[in-house]
């Protein structure tokens, strides 16, 4: 599967949209009007953008405490998420997910997650939910390093092999690079192996490594793998390779300009001719700021609604 000119363009405006609003949410935590302090996915667009590409609306993602970048390429209202991110009343979830639980089902986002690795098992159950309707949805599975060690991970990666589930787990891989952005060595290695795909075998599956910051290389493998579990042939565990150019946390740390080769907008760039990078940069920057208006102006949320859609009634 070769990117056209057509498609290539498409995939550059999804990773410059997710990166002008994150931009944006970055000035937003500073200026103190969103009330929250989390890890942003700049860096790593090219991975959300590559894989969001082949899905359906009907289709499932699951995420991280890293999650803006999924949801915007999954096609999330991006004026709901920044009043979400705000805490305001028009949020997708009224103000009480803020950014490590929003979702919006609308589009199949169906859960960003505070946990490490907390949403892997939850999207295997869409997964199974959809093969028990014999539906043809996928759902993808997005985790760290990190979060591959997690028990929860390793029953989870058996049991969509043994089920032959349609989903395809996607680890976001930054361990390397995150450790070199905190200038210093770890002693005490995450990993016992230095890729993550090479599970997968345990659990008789495919599994591959791939450059995460490499538009096309991500495109032609998360396509193979999501076309397989559309075809009912089971899931797959995709690793990609990726930097964190800001660093692990938002006001952690500066951004590490040695990083900056490896950012998968300025190398998809290249390929962008000039007059279509500048139409596609202004018309995402007027999208953002219309969600930043939007929930700037959004009402904050009562205080009786602390206690309402948290549970559902049941007669």
């Amino acid at each position: 599967m070769s990117l056209n000119e057509a498609r290539t363009a498409e995939l550059y405006r999804v990773m410059i949209r997710i990166r002008t609003f994150e931009n944006a949410v970055r000035r937003l935590t500073k200026e103190g009007k969103i009330p929250a302090r989390f890890g942003l996915y700049t860096g790593q667009e090219a991975v959300a953008a590559g894989v969001s590409v082949h899905l359906r609306k009907g289709d499932q993602i699951g995420s991280t405490h890293r999650a803006l970048g999924h949801l915007i390429a999954k096609g999330c209202d991006l004026d709901k998420l920044m009043a979400e991110l705000m805490g305001k009343e028009t949020g997708f979830n009224h103000g009480k997910a803020g950014p490590y639980h929003t979702f919006d089902p609308s589009v199949g986002a169906l859960g960003a997650n505070g946990i490490v690795g907390g949403s892997v098992p939850m999207t295997a159950g869409y997964a199974l939910a959809d093969q028990l309707k014999t539906k043809r949805n996928v759902a993808v599975s997005y985790f760290g390093e990190g979060g591959s060690n997690q028990g929860g991970v390793q029953e989870t990666l058996n049991l969509a092999a043994c089920w032959k589930l349609p989903i395809v787990f996607v680890c976001e891989n930054s361990s390397p690079e995150v450790q070199r952005m905190l200038g210093h060595e770890i002693d005490y290695p995450q990993l016992s192996i230095d890729k993550v795909s090479l599970r997968a075998k345990n659990y008789a599956m495919p599994g591959s490594t791939h450059i995460g910051w490499d538009i096309a290389e991500v495109y032609k493998a998360s396509g193979k793998a999501i076309r397989r579990a559309r075809a009912g042939k089971g899931p797959t565990l995709l690793e990609f390779k990726v930097h964190q150019l800001e660093g692990n946390l938002e006001g952690h740390l500066e951004s590490n300009e040695k990083e900056r080769q490896w950012d998968p907008i300025d190398i998809l760039k290249q390929k962008i001719p000039r007059k279509v990078d500048e139409l596609i940069r202004a018309e995402e920057a007027a999208k953002v700021q219309k969600a930043v208006d939007f929930a700037l102006k959004s009402p904050e949320p009562t205080l009786d609604e602390a206690y309402a859609c948290v549970y559902k009634e049941v007669d």
